[in-house]
């Protein structure tokens, strides 16, 4: 019987021949059958004349077997068939096994290995883990397989074939395992899922730089074990020495195969290797060095859908405490703070129909003039001031509807191709602490955003709240211009939607999702700043979304390609846009004015000292200063690209955020030199903001993941759960920065409450 299944399994029809183990074709081709034996070489030597088939006897286990074919005589051009057929499957491959690199390079390998797809499958999906661990040998495990090899080689080639049992295929959890494969001897395992379990993470570690794929696929036959094939069933990631993968029962209903094989290059897997192979460095060749990788997994439990409970409804009873004791502080300050005698006063102010209102010759010069100026002299146009300020508002929310909408499409269609086609190199998610839920693969990094939503919410109230009850006494304090406050509000909530939608699918390539608000946030706070000083010569909303708009589509180019020619050409703008700002803000936004006094000074004095002495020095000695510490911040940039330590949207995250600070800073430092007070509330709201950053600072620079790199070499910096088995570090910069972004807008409310009651005239500008 098995002479007669052999003979229609390999389609062999010729004439019986001397003996039971040889047949003669048609074609003059002897055809030899022998028996094989387990754990046992078997070495042959065959031609273009002669077939070679090896029958093995019939296994009743539920491991598979592996079939082992090497030989060092064969070659590339009269390569040796290597054929593992069974009742219902056949595989086959050649020796020297062919693996192409790139469209024109390929390399080969003499030694091969693949594991027989065990043909019992369905009975073994059936049965418990427990049942199979405890069942050695059953009928339903019954799997028989023949090996034939061929050749059209005249002369005659050695080859080495060996068969052995499959040990450990069917994995346990919390289990550590260890194997070794190449590019030409794939390796897989089976996980049979439990009654009770919904998901799995395996974790996945290895030694070496060796590029691996891994796949994890339907536990059916055929298995995809081959370089050529791995990416066209279930999901699939490459790594180097770290990676994870979890695995949830509704895809696999029964169990999955878990698939190794290592590439026949680091192209795929190295960052440089990829770079010189582009530049021309790297030549792929047929000749490379030893591609064994050894690699050890586990397979643990992961949470369930309804263990996310937890750990989500602590994280927003903390923003429900966080929240209260705000509403507390706001409470209390406003009964108690700054404004506690204030309050119940009449608004004071006179409607002035200021709109078409602008200053004369004679008022420009005055104010160029004057080296000590006062808030009353340049606060003279409010209704005017105020409608420019609502227009931060508007614009606001007219980008963030424009803005939003397409950002929500794409990373959908995003999470919609890795769904589809399991292509875990496409996002740079942080494997190793990555919950799937609601159809997203990682949804912990989406929750973790609701923070900026609710703060946002939250700082909005406050300002309505501020704006109602308080009211604008004309001459005294600070002049109040709510719009920018409410640009602020809505920004925060906007980043916490749009830094969800960029880890709904974090890339290079929507990279500046997570960044475009926060860069508004930071220019926003710059100008709340100087327009507290400067009310009525404060820039306009239209030319600060103009140049914000300009600066995204800059570090979308940078993002995009980052080459040093665009990190110049940067450089030289911004240091031109600087000059330009420092003498807008020198000349109280007059730079023309202030050019033509200069040179008619010029004109009258000639080039003399007093000619280009600063009239204010306080206000050019600042501006200096600003300049050099933009400098340097551009020089610390430079620096952190050549060693490929940031990219070009962070570092102009870098570059905002740090004129904030400095902003920020320089503000408070002349309120204390001028001899004006902190108020309680700028002084909790600031110690309250600087706490939150610093523990945020912790956590941000402690990246797990990386898009500058390759997928793989960004997984070697993943990290497991810090907080609550659910949120990683990212998570807890989302958790901390949020209430940091709210205290720092606090504080800029109330920074100059200080100065309710003192009159325009005795506040100085700075």
């Amino acid at each position: 019987m098995i002479l007669v299944f052999v003979l229609f399994a390999f389609g062999i029809r010729g004439n019986y021949c001397s003996s039971d183990s040889e047949f003669e074709l048609l074609n003059y081709k002897r055809f030899h059958v022998s028996v094989g034996h387990f754990n046992r070489t078997s070495s042959i030597s065959l031609n273009s004349s002669i077939q070679y088939l090896l029958s093995f006897p019939p296994g009743r286990g539920p491991n598979p077997y592996r079939v082992k074919v090497w030989s060092t005589q064969a070659n590339a051009s009269q390569p040796l068939l290597v054929v593992v057929s069974q009742e219902r499957q056949v595989m086959s491959w050649e020796i020297p096994y062919r693996i192409p690199i790139g469209k024109r390079s390929e390399v080969f390998f003499m030694n091969t290995s693949r594991t027989v797809c065990h043909q019992a499958m369905d009975n073994i999906n059936k049965l418990s883990k427990e049942e199979l661990l405890k069942t050695n040998s059953s009928e339903l495990f019954l799997q028989h397989f023949f090996v034939s090899v061929s050749t059209p080689s005249n002369s005659f080639v050695d080859v080495h074939i060996q068969a052995e049992e499959e040990k450990d295929f069917i994995v346990r959890e919390n289990v550590k395992y260890t194997l070794s494969v190449t590019a030409s001897a794939s390796r897989y395992v089976y996980y049979k899922f439990e009654g009770n379990e919904e998901t799995v993470i395996v974790q996945i570690t290895s030694p070496d730089d060796v590029c691996l794929a891994v796949s994890v696929q339907d536990s059916d036959c055929p298995v995809f074990d081959l370089n050529e094939n791995i990416k066209y069933q279930g999901k699939y990631q490459s790594i180097t020495r770290r990676g994870a993968i979890t695995v949830d029962k509704q895809e696999f209903k029964h169990g999955f195969f878990l698939v190794f094989i290592a590439r026949p290059n680091n192209y795929e897997c190295n960052m440089e290797t990829k770079k010189k192979v582009k530049s021309g460095l790297l030549r792929v060749t047929d000749k490379f060095p030893d591609r064994t990788s050894t690699v050890s997994f586990k397979v643990n439990r992961a949470l369930s859908a309804m263990d996310y409970f937890k750990p989500m409804f602590i994280s927003l009873g903390g923003l429900l405490i966080m929240l209260l004791l705000d509403i507390g502080l706001v409470y209390i300050f406003s009964n108690y703070g700054s404004f506690k005698d204030v309050i119940d006063l009449e608004d004071q102010e006179e409607q002035i129909q200021d709109e078409l209102q602008k200053r004369n010759t004679t008022e420009i010069n005055d104010l160029l003039k004057t080296p000590k100026l006062n808030v009353k002299m340049i606060s003279k146009y409010p209704v005017k001031t105020k409608k420019r300020s609502l227009n931060y508002l508007w614009h606001v929310l007219s980008i963030s509807i424009f803005y939003s909408i397409p950002v929500v499409q794409l990373v959908a269609t995003y999470q919609r191709m890795v769904n589809k086609t399991g292509n875990q190199d496409l996002c740079y998610y942080n494997f190793s602490c990555a919950h799937p839920l609601f159809g997203f693969s990682d949804f912990n990094h989406i929750f973790s955003n609701t923070g900026y939503l609710v703060l946002g919410a939250l700082f909005i109230c406050v300002v309505l709240h501020r704006h109602k009850t308080i009211p604008e006494r004309k001459g005294v304090g600070i002049p109040e211009h709510y719009g920018l406050y409410y640009a602020m509000g809505v920004s925060l909530i906007i980043e916490g939607i749009l830094s969800g939608c960029y880890h709904i699918c974090p890339s290079q390539s929507n990279y500046q999702f997570d960044t475009s608000f926060m860069y508004i946030m930071a220019v926003l706070c710059s100008v709340k700043l100087y327009q507290n000083r400067h009310p009525d010569i404060n820039v306009t909303a239209y030319s600060t979304f103009t140049i914000l708009g300009f600066i995204i589509f800059v570090a979308m180019i940078g993002i995009l390609h980052g080459h040093i020619l665009i990190w110049l050409a940067f450089y030289i703008g911004y240091i031109a846009l600087c000059m330009y700002v420092s003498f807008k803000i020198y000349f109280l936004g007059y730079v023309f004015q202030g050019f033509k006094k200069v040179e008619e000074e010029i004109h009258q004095t000639g080039f003399t000292k007093r000619t280009f002495m600063p009239n204010k020095k306080v206000r050019f000695v600042l501006l200096v200063i600003a300049n050099v510490a933009n400098m340097a911040m551009l020089l610390f940039g430079l620096c952190l690209y050549s060693v490929d330590a940031t990219d070009f949207g962070s570092f102009l995250l870098l570059i905002l955020m740090g004129n904030a600070i400095l902003h920020t800073a320089f503000y408070i430092c002349m309120k204390l030199l001028h001899r004006e007070k902190l108020c309680i509330e700028a002084i909790v709201y600031g110690l309250l903001s600087l706490a939150m950053w610093a523990i945020s600072a912790v956590y941000f620079f402690d990246k797990a993941t990386i898009w500058m790199v390759t997928p793989a070499e960004s997984r070697n910096l993943n990290q497991d759960c810090v907080f609550l088995d659910f949120y990683d570090k990212h998570d807890v910069w989302h958790l901390m920065s949020a209430p940091a972004l709210y205290f720092t807008f606090m504080l800029l409310l109330c920074l100059d409450d200080d100065l309710v009651k003192t009159p325009q005239e005795n506040i100085p500008v700075f």
